[in-house]
């Protein structure tokens, strides 16, 4: 009986790893993650959206510029 349960327990814990690992693998996030960015503010959804735009245009010019030093 007992041996079952524990069975039972390693098994789910593993099919969650398992999400998790598919998860990160793929780069997606939690579905909850999710369902909580549609409650946040749009106002705040645009900040900071414009803060992630400016890092990915600063690495762009960080990696051009790295580029033609070294290539």
């Amino acid at each position: 009986m007992i041996d079952k349960i524990l069975e039972a327990s390693l098994k789910r814990s593993a099919d969650k790893m398992s999400t998790k690992a598919l998860q990160i693998v793929n780069l997606s996030p939690s579905e909850s993650w999710i369902e909580k960015l549609v409650e946040v503010h749009p106002m705040k959804q645009i900040f900071w959206a414009a803060i992630v735009q400016i890092l990915v245009f600063g690495f762009m010019l960080l990696s051009f510029w790295s580029i033609n030093k070294y290539i």
